[in-house]
């Protein structure tokens, strides 16, 4: 009898944002089951699987993964396939690249990599598309996409750089008293944060869900507070103005580690610098203002630094940071949030005292404010964690991304997706708005795409702009394991393996590990991992000179980083010794576990190396130095399309992930529905199961009705992640708004751009990442519809 054997593989789910990487059991050559990993100490009960990791194991199997390559006969987008083999496949699309290439320049070809519902981020599912990308010379249109932008937006112009503040251990919250679940639903989609938040109410915590659904996290909750649509930021400013009002901010933190104290310049909207260009405070004792060295320089010894004041030096009107966001915060009353919010002033008030006194307390957002104004939003919800002193307190904190990782660990990728370095990509970045302005026109400069990863037809908003964009292509080609709503346009479609088929480096979120991920089984099917496929295309393009290294080579440059953490692993981890142990602890400390901001004396990578968080200097030009509350662009405003369309996601799909496995199929309902309050229904004349139209200005999706009370009045609430085939007619990407697009990047989303390329950052996410988010708003959610019973297709 056989006996089990087992890898680790990095779980399919990764787009939750949890990336776990699981323990796969395996018998006979086949998968037998999946468990949570067990990790070493301390970390050793901290591995996690949830119901899509415990299925995950059967999708190698099923059969409608792609088998083999296909090759497009007839129409574009007719369903008709002929399989064919690798070698024809790539070798045509090989000779199809030369000739677009040749006849209309390398950037006529665009490369769409988005790496979710697969272990990409931090995989060579990214790596190798980028290397082929930086050394054909594509054209990139990832450059602000609409997408989680709002946390990383708060955190540029608060300390000057994004990623590592967004990443957190949400083991600290256990033992907090006070915990602000805002606008996101971790207990049925993030499984690492539910297992912390349950722990930490086991602990006495105390948890307050506020969000627009009545969902998972809302029943789990102690208390639900239902906010009306895009409506936060009056409950937060309320809350800033309820502290700054009543004098009850942490003075200390705030001088120690923020720009409170600093003077602005009323005329100018400038922080006020002296001759020497060293900023300047305000001296009690002296009754004049005194210089502060820059990037977090000490105060003169002996100074009475004041925190609020306004005064005249000389005829000229300066104030401090604090002051003016104490004035500024003023009209943001109890009375105004209840109007906006849709709860009683008594509530809010309620809220922003607790928040205050509490001796420990988190606010967990999570991506979850996906409207036109969740950037500002964001913003407000770093500055309650500033103004009480709460960022980087042990205990507490503000988490406004889900990036469940522990310590942040730091790889040698640029060598792999930069062979000839930075400076001499040749990869071609464009703003994702201008790139469909450009795209869309009659003389589209844009004759082949190459979707290596993501589904952008079925996950971007405004689905006909890709069916417009790729309609006089020449040349579309769908890499990926399944036939999705993308490879339904393409004319070649490439079967990918699995990550239970293929040799990888697991890198994200593993708390504080260095995973290798084994092949669990033989291929199933007639595919490719991305190694394979983009060296061998590279061969056939006159690039094979930069694809001559096998996946462990590719490992080993991987493994030879500075980051401490990872090179100071001793002995040195290698490639072979991964392979010998499977899994290697980081040299991070147990303790503190790693959240944003722990070190009370570091110097932010801004210029005044202090939280700015109070005062962005740099977004004085647009009024918005002191953070306000923004509305949003559609939700309220068309007596045509009355209702908010809200497309949030359920437990049992990842994106458009797990859609296929008839066992989440039937746990999600068997077919797509759309959900409404019951008192809207009656209003419409609409009843249970009856056959619905969604719709508004941009397309429409037909569906069964459900009524349920957990949907406020006033939104439709269509399910996140069906595929299109799985509708009756149209699909929820239809009628989302555009982001990127024209309607929704705006002068404070250039601005914020413009503002991160002067601090040095380089504007290809396939170079920095983090220019795929910079620069635009995720406003999935600021979509405007109607409802009505469907009458069937007009004659």
């Amino acid at each position: 009898m056989a006996e089990e054997s087992f890898v680790y593989t990095a779980c399919p789910g990764w787009g939750d944002h949890d990336y776990c990487a699981l323990k796969t059991i395996v018998k006979d050559g086949k998968i037998e089951r999946m468990e949570r990993i067990v990790y070493s100490a301390p970390e050793e009960p901290d591995g996690h699987i949830c119901q899509k990791g415990c299925l995950a194991g059967r999708q190698p199997y099923d059969p409608k993964r792609l088998q083999k390559p296909l090759k497009r006969v007839g129409e574009r987008g007719g369903g008709q396939w002929e399989e064919i083999s690798w070698d024809q496949a790539l070798d045509e699309i090989g000779e199809k690249l030369c000739h677009v290439r040749d006849t209309y320049g390398a950037s006529s070809v665009v490369l769409w990599n988005l790496g979710a519902g697969v272990p990409a981020q931090y995989s060579f599912e990214n790596l190798m598309p980028f290397r082929f990308a930086n050394t054909f010379g594509v054209t990139v249109p990832l450059g602000s996409i609409g997408l989680d932008n709002g946390p990383f937006y708060a955190e540029f112009y608060n300390a000057g750089s994004e990623f590592p503040r967004t990443v957190v251990d949400p083991r600290i919250m256990v033992g907090t008293d006070l915990i602000y679940v805002w606008g996101c639903n971790p207990i049925e989609n993030q499984m690492r944060c539910a297992q912390n938040l349950v722990r930490a109410r086991e602990a006495g915590a105390r948890i307050v869900d506020l969000g627009l659904i009545f969902d998972g996290t809302a029943g789990f909750a102690d208390e639900f507070v239902g906010m009306k649509p895009a409506s936060d930021g009056y409950l937060a400013m309320a809350m800033v103005s309820y502290i700054l009002q009543n004098d009850l901010q942490a003075n200390d933190y705030l001088l120690a580690r923020s720009i409170a104290a600093y003077l602005v310049d009323d005329e100018t909207g400038q922080l006020a610098r002296d001759a020497e260009n060293n900023f300047l405070v305000w001296d009690a004792t002296s009754g004049a203002p005194v210089p502060v060295a820059p990037k977090r320089g000490d105060y003169p010894e002996g100074a009475d630094v004041q925190l609020l004041g306004a005064y005249q030096v000389d005829g000229r009107g300066l104030t401090t940071a604090l002051q003016k966001l104490k004035d500024s915060s003023a009209e943001y009353t109890f009375e105004l949030a209840a109007e906006k919010c849709g709860i009683s002033a008594a509530d809010a008030e309620r809220l922003a005292r607790d928040w205050v006194e509490a001796e420990n307390a988190f606010i967990l957002s999570g991506y979850g404010l996906r409207y036109r104004n969740s950037n500002e939003t964001y913003r407000q919800f770093l500055l309650l964690g500033c103004l009480t002193g709460r960022l980087g307190k042990p205990k507490s904190g503000v988490f406004e991304a889900l990036q469940l990782q522990s310590w942040p660990l730091v790889f040698n990728d640029a060598p792999i997706s930069c062979p000839d370095g930075a400076a001499n990509v040749k990869s071609v970045p464009v703003r994702m708005a201008q790139w469909f302005a450009a795209a869309e026109a009659d003389d589209s400069p844009y004759k082949a795409l190459i979707v290596c990863s993501g589904n952008p037809v079925h996950q971007q908003p405004d689905r006909q702009r890709w069916l417009d964009v790729v309609r006089d292509m020449e040349l579309v080609v769908d890499y990926d394991v399944w036939l999705t709503d993308t490879g339904e346009i393409a004319d070649y479609v490439l079967p990918d393996l699995m990550s239970f088929e293929r040799e990888d480096l697991i890198t994200g979120a593993c708390y504080n590990h260095l995973i290798l991920q084994e092949p669990a089984i033989e291929p199933q099917v007639d595919g490719h991992e991305p190694v394979w496929v983009f060296s061998e295309l590279a061969k056939r393009v006159g690039l094979g000179d930069y694809f001559t290294l096998s996946i462990p080579e590719y490992i080993d440059i991987r493994l030879q980083t500075k980051y401490p953490l990872v090179a100071g692993i001793q002995p040195p981890v290698t490639y072979a010794r991964l392979k010998e142990e499977k899994i290697i602890r980081a040299a991070a400390p147990p303790e503190p576990k790693y959240t944003p901001y722990l070190n009370p004396a570091e110097v932010l990578d801004n210029e005044t190396g202090r939280m700015e968080i109070i005062y962005a200097e740099k977004l004085a030009d647009l009024g918005m130095a002191t953070t306000r509350v923004l509305e949003p662009n559609k939700i309220g405003k068309s007596k045509d399309y009355p209702y908010q369309l809200f497309t949030g996601r359920q437990r049992f799909f990842m994106q458009s992930s797990f859609t296929d496995d008839p066992i989440t199929v039937k746990l999600s309902g068997e077919t797509p529905a759309t959900r409404l309050n019951p008192a809207d229904a009656e209003r419409a004349g609409l009843a249970q199961n009856d056959k619905v139209e969604v719709y508004n200005d941009r397309g429409h999706v037909v569906t069964r009705l459900d009524l349920d009370e957990s949907i406020p009045e006033g939104t439709v609430h269509v399910w996140f992640g069906w595929r299109r085939r799985q509708f009756e007619e149209g699909t929820y990407a239809e009628i989302t708004a555009q982001c990127a697009g024209q309607d929704s990047q705006g002068p404070l989303e250039d601005k914020w751009f413009a503002d991160w390329l002067a601090a040095g950052h380089h504007p290809n996410p396939y170079v920095e990442s983090m220019s795929s988010l910079t620069g635009s708003t995720d406003c999935y959610w600021d979509s405007w519809c109607n409802i009505r019973k469907y009458a069937g297709k007009e004659a």
